[in-house]
């Protein structure tokens, strides 16, 4: 009787927390809008903006997947972000669509907490796709993660090849190591950024995201202000300036 009723208040908790919609239109390869006029941001993953490598083709996969379907939508903790979009797990068929996503290649892993409900599930689908070279993993699309199964792109030696901060626009798509001193930081508790020069908006940026926070020293904002250090990762272009995204602190040294 235990059993049941145990599997039972489960299986309510699942229907409670999950709702049925129609989508009508994919926006790009992580957001799409419902027939009620619901915008949806799958959680635990990030493709490509639209007007990135890869953007077009991670959208193309995510409409054949769900355009004109109806899909269940299951929420984890945080029920909208910043944009007022629904932040929810999806399914068709009883397949989640987030997790596809990065099995195949079209997205990447990414959490930000309170909201990890399946982290380690992408993060094992993640390394599989990379090691496969699946999808958009044969291309320079995503910063390969720091683990033994990450083969797909050699990281350049940090004593060689260094070149400024200021030159890193002209890089975009390789993997490059960037020297330079952090002069302003920021931790919005989701993102923390190591900025090289006051005019953030413009100029190289180092990002770390939430889901990697603990991989690295406590308050990375802090611990790397006004240090000189050596950035080593894809550089990508983001609103019009250069960036690296550190997934592991062996991405950043600091310079004595």
């Amino acid at each position: 009787m235990y059993k049941y009723t145990h599997w039972l208040l489960i299986a309510l908790i699942f229907l409670c927390c999950t709702q049925t919609e129609q989508v009508v239109e994919v926006i790009d390869g992580d957001t799409f809008r419902t027939e009620k006029g619901e915008a949806v941001r799958l959680l635990g993953i990030n493709a490509p903006e639209l007007d990135d490598l890869g953007g077009d083709i991670a959208k193309d996969v995510l409409t054949f997947m769900i355009y004109n379907r109806e899909v269940q939508l299951k929420k984890d903790v945080s029920d909208r972000d910043d944009y007022d979009r629904l932040l929810r797990y999806v399914y068709v068929d009883g397949i989640c669509v987030n997790a596809e996503m990065v099995r195949l290649g079209y997205a990447e892993a990414r959490f930000y907490p309170p909201d990890t409900l399946y982290k380690s599930i992408f993060e094992n689908n993640e390394k599989v796709a990379v090691r496969n070279r699946r999808g958009l993993w044969s291309f320079a699309v995503f910063q390969v993660p720091d683990t033994a199964l990450s083969t797909l792109e050699p990281v350049q030696p940090k004593t060689s090849g260094v070149i400024s901060w200021r030159d890193a626009a002209g890089y975009y798509g390789q993997t490059r190591t960037v020297e330079g001193r952090i002069v302003v930081t920021n931790n919005t508790g989701k993102v923390c950024f190591l900025n090289f020069d006051r005019n953030w908006r413009k100029y190289f940026t180092a990002v770390i995201f939430a889901s990697d926070f603990g991989k690295f020293p406590p308050h990375p904002e802090d611990h790397y202000l006004n240090r000189t250090v050596r950035v080593t990762g894809l550089i990508k272009e983001y609103q019009g300036k250069p960036e690296i995204i550190l997934k592991s602190p062996s991405q950043i040294e600091i310079i004595k």
